[in-house]
């Protein structure tokens, strides 16, 4: 062998070993790439379940939509805007969260973390803890109505505030546009919020008997709440119904021997399962009606018949779809927000 291919063989020796060095070195990029991607701010999407999609998922990114999936508890992305704020390195510096500020805005509230554990409210926080993330969120709506525009302001205002006094980054969850789906949720909700109410009255204009209202009450499992209301629980203990009196106010045996009348009213928001529970009540109507002689009326004190009765049945339904397609459950945690 001539020293010419000598070299050459050393070269070719050598250009070899560089190529298996660089595609090792790749090999290893892509795993640490890979890795991270799966990890907690490049989860991929397919990991979100259908709950957590929302009509406007094709404007986030990939991280964004993965902190929409990991929101602390009792937290909505439909009826709460959500601002994320990552600091660029950890801090125990509690005292430049503003949470005075925040206190003092109606339904506002605000969580820390480090990494990826759990988050933790700021209510109540005392001592030290160590965060590199923060989330702040304020409801949009309630049944008063829609924030207001200097709590509006304020949330933003604490919000950039926060971002620069920790040196961090600032990107917006949901509603960021608060004021206009503030507008929308409120108009959502007066479509929405109705208490169903049914007239029950005893026949020949008569009234009804104090004691045999009081058993039957017992027997079909009416209960007195803490505010006196008569209530008529699921199997999930949840109130469905309650009976009232024709003032809409508890029933008073010892204040109101004469009872003309009762009222079944189901919040319908606040009810799970709208419909079922709908015919749970009438279900309690009809044995009313067999103990006590009494009958289902309108307002004009008419009685209704089985038409009636579907129409509002309808009704009922209409309202339940109308909530669970906006991804508000009737009687869930986040419709028991909202509609507080």
């Amino acid at each position: 062998m001539s020293d010419i291919q000598f070299a050459l063989t050393i070269l070719a020796v050598i250009i070899i070993l560089i190529m298996i060095i660089f595609n090792w070195i790749r090999l290893i990029q892509y795993r640490k790439q890979n890795h991270a991607e799966k990890s907690f701010l490049y989860k991929d999407e397919n990991g979100l379940s259908l709950e957590e999609k929302n009509p406007y998922d094709h404007d986030l990114s990939i991280s964004e939509k993965y902190l929409l999936s990991n929101l602390p508890k009792d937290i909505y992305r439909d009826i709460d805007a959500i601002a994320f704020i990552r600091l660029n390195k950890a801090t125990h510096a509690t005292s430049k969260l503003n949470l005075r500020d925040f206190i003092e805005l109606p339904h506002a509230h605000c969580f820390i973390r480090r990494n990826e554990d759990e988050w933790q409210s700021t209510e109540g926080l005392t001592g030290s803890a160590s965060f590199d993330q923060i989330l702040i969120a304020i409801q949009l709506v309630d049944r008063q109505g829609p924030i207001s525009q200097a709590h509006t302001q304020t949330f933003r205002m604490l919000s950039e505030k926060t971002k620069n006094d920790l040196d961090g980054s600032l990107i917006w969850l949901s509603h960021s546009n608060i004021e206009e789906d503030a507008k929308e949720l409120n108009q959502f909700c007066a479509l929405v919020d109705h208490m169903m109410t049914l007239t029950l009255i005893p026949k020949n204009n008569s009234l009804f008997d104090n004691e045999k209202l009081i058993e039957t009450l017992k027997t079909d499992g009416f209960k007195v709440n803490k505010d006196g209301y008569h209530e008529f629980k699921g199997r999930d203990k949840h109130p469905l119904f309650r009976v009232t009196s024709l003032n809409q106010q508890p029933l008073s045996f010892n204040l109101d021997p004469y009872i003309q009348g009762i009222l079944f009213q189901m919040d319908l928001p606040l009810t799970l399962s709208c419909k079922e529970s709908f015919d749970a009540m009438l279900e309690s109507i009809t044995n009313f009606q067999k103990e006590l002689e009494c009958m289902l009326v309108d307002s004009n004190k008419k009685e209704l018949n089985v038409n009636h009765i579907e129409r509002i049945r309808y009704q009922v339904e209409k309202i339940e779809n109308q909530m669970v397609a906006k991804n508000i459950i009737p009687g869930s945690s986040c419709a028991r927000r909202l509609f507080s």
